[in-house]
């Protein structure tokens, strides 16, 4: 499946969480399938914290690997393409080409860097049901986002309920947790004691690398869990027939590392990161009322999963979505998968939750 980049321009003002405004923003966008005639067949996928709209196919019949989703869109897959048409927005303040710290400054001439407002989630999705309304689509038929899209959908049933007829929430809670803020805390210190960062005024050709190289490598080890790391690695080790009695790279596990960190630079842009990372700390939606008051207008089926080996975002906090939702006598499930990948379960291993899509995209 051979997909396009696209890019519109909304010139709608957009008021911030910060306080500051936006008069105008950018939001880059993939599609896969078709819109029909009625508009009622649309799907929104939003992406989590390092992954962007490219969420399946390819740009070219040559590109080394899909879309990050591609096991979940595309013709006869859960989201099947044949039947929907689904559309993967890159969030405001990410890399991808969405207006963010990389986006020109028009008073400066130069890029805003660390001069951009934050945002939020709240002001992610807002964006979102702009470019919404630029398509012509009033409500979308499922929406459906792991980790900081699973945030989304979250803002999208507290901010806007009658725009989505189904939810998927994936691997999300309600709020983020001190062990995640100290964790975003970590990895944004790695990218910005890089000298090259310089306050976030970097040239686009000389990004921080050594930085968001141990930002990659410190945030591999939370996706990643342990008992993943033992079968794929071991003890085994790396290129070599003993140790080295050195800081070398000696075990496979710390040559996987070195590589995760490689390239890093050309990828993801470190403010952007900074900003989404920031954006996640901010997450909670019962700050100021109770869930159940949060989810009052609720008219959606919601799906909620979890895994047993996602001690960043766990069953117990997802569950508490479940009970705020089914307090109000809305339509929702919350399914509990096991699997060694932890949080990075619902990408790579997709199987079961494949199946639990399929099932809930099925019924009526």
């Amino acid at each position: 499946m051979i997909v396009h980049p696209q890019q519109v321009a909304i010139q709608v003002p957009l008021k911030l969480e910060c306080g500051n405004s936006l008069p105008g923003f950018t939001l880059a966008y993939e599609t896969y399938g078709k819109l029909n005639a009625n508009k009622d067949n649309a799907i929104l996928i939003c992406h989590g914290l390092t992954a962007t709209q490219h969420a399946a196919g390819r740009h070219a019949p040559s590109d080394p690997k899909p879309g990050w989703w591609d096991a979940a869109i595309g013709p006869g897959k859960p989201f099947d393409t044949e039947h929907y048409f689904v559309i993967c927005i890159n969030a405001l303040g990410s890399f991808g080409g969405s207006s963010g710290p990389a986006s020109l400054n028009p008073d400066t001439g130069h890029a805003y860097g660390m001069r951009f407002p934050l945002v939020t989630m709240a002001d992610m999705v807002k964006a979102q049901a702009l470019l919404a309304d630029h398509l012509h689509i009033e409500c979308f038929n499922t929406i459906a986002g792991g980790c900081m899209g699973g945030f989304q959908v979250l803002e999208w049933l507290r901010l806007y309920p009658a725009r989505l007829a189904r939810a998927v929430v994936i691997s999300a809670g309600a709020r983020v947790s001190p062990h995640t803020i100290a964790l975003w805390k970590v990895l944004s210190d790695a990218i910005r004691s890089d000298p090259a960062w310089n306050g976030g005024d970097y040239a686009s050709s000389q990004p921080p690398e050594a930085g968001l190289a141990l930002a990659s490598r410190i945030g591999s080890l939370f996706w990643m869990s342990r008992e993943s790391m033992e079968n794929r690695f071991g003890l085994r080790l790396a290129d070599r027939e003993k140790l080295s009695y050195s800081f070398a790279a000696d075990f496979e596990v710390e040559a996987f590392l070195d590589k995760i960190g490689h390239g890093a630079g050309k990828i993801i842009d470190a403010n952007s990161l900074l900003y989404l990372m920031r954006a996640m700390t901010y997450f909670d939606l019962s700050r100021s009322s109770s869930l159940a008051e949060v989810f009052t207008g609720i008219q959606s089926r919601t799906l909620l999963v979890s895994y047993e080996s996602d001690w960043r975002y766990p069953p117990d906090e997802t569950e508490e979505l479940n009970h705020a939702i089914a307090s109000l006598n809305a339509p929702v499930e919350h399914k509990i998968f096991d699997s060694k990948f932890g949080h990075g379960a619902f990408i790579y291993d997709f199987e079961g939750l494949g199946a639990a899509i399929r099932t809930f995209l099925a019924e009526s």
